[in-house]
């Protein structure tokens, strides 16, 4: 690809968070050598952005950045959006993964905190990579109001063993966040619109029969497809996010490589239990996925 220059100028200030953006993609920040230069980072393609301080932002690369530029336009165009409503969205992470935690996650969010998020780019969490996703949650993990629960496989198991039923226990995990986040917000004098999840189960009262006083106070919304909410795709990233930490110390315990899903997983699973033993397996897996019987089954 040939050189080429990109430029654009902000006609809105503090509506974009240029480094936060960027930082997401792997770009770096870099030695600001002029005075009128405000912010200036490179990525490892050689490819330049400048921010001056009259707000006017030049790429310089050979590579295609109609990404980069669609997504700080769009920042900047979220400001002039109609009415927008705060609210929690909540979704959850690994309950299809035979290896590694079941993460739930509800998050709040503002039309402020919206715009900063549109220019990091949230959105549906499997259509990142987890390189992506790391980039992001990086990003993110400090924010002051988003709410987890990371389920270890040993409790998971446990839990399972309690109620027999992983929807149910899904709904109870996703009460939980709920209840967790109304709590905050109204004990920091902060108003909630609604809640709204990624409907995970066909029966629609399943996570309102878990809620507790506040979550059944509260205007109670979900649908397929919920990443398409904001709040819902933030939390979405947030437990990608948590869920690859956890796995990633799994591996560092254990000097071993999980593979994800729950199908493809056999061989490495018999090849754990092989190394560890049939009971650290519980410490690993969710040893009520269908997947178990054919792992310890004899043959290797």
């Amino acid at each position: 690809m040939t050189q080429s220059t990109v430029s654009l100028k902000l006609e809105i200030e503090d509506v974009v968070d240029i480094k936060s953006v960027l930082s997401t993609y792997g770009w770096q920040e870099d030695p600001i050598i002029n005075e009128y230069v405000a912010l200036r980072m490179k990525n490892d393609r050689g490819s330049v952005m400048t921010l001056y301080t009259s707000k006017k932002i030049v790429f310089q690369g050979n590579e295609d950045f109609t990404e980069l530029v669609g997504l700080i336009k769009r920042g900047c165009e979220s400001s002039s959006v109609g009415t927008f409503e705060a609210h929690i969205g909540v979704d959850e992470v690994g309950k299809g993964d035979y290896f590694g935690p079941l993460v739930v996650v509800s998050c709040f969010i503002s039309k402020e905190i919206q715009e900063k998020l549109l220019c990091l780019g949230v959105g549906d969490s499997k259509k990142f990579s987890d390189e992506r996703i790391l980039k992001m949650y990086s990003s993110l993990k400090d924010y002051e109001y988003y709410y987890p629960s990371i389920v270890s496989p040993t409790e998971y198991n446990t839990l399972y063993e309690k109620y027999r039923n992983a929807s149910v226990l899904l709904a109870k995990q996703h009460a939980k966040v709920i209840e967790m986040g109304l709590e905050d917000l109204k004990q920091k004098g902060i108003e909630c619109q609604y809640v709204v999840i990624d409907q995970f189960s066909s029966k629609k009262s399943r996570v309102l029969d878990e809620l507790g006083s506040l979550g059944k106070e509260v205007d109670f919304r979900q649908f397929h497809k919920g990443e398409s909410d904001m709040a819902v795709a933030t939390a979405s990233v947030l437990a990608r996010g948590l869920f690859l930490v956890e796995r990633e110390k799994m591996k560092e315990q254990y000097y071993f490589d999980f593979p994800k899903g729950a199908s493809d997983v056999i061989f490495q699973a018999k090849e754990f239990v092989q190394r560890y033993g049939t009971e650290e397996l519980g410490k690993v897996a969710k040893i009520s996925f269908k997947t178990t019987a054919k792992v310890l089954q004899s043959s290797f």
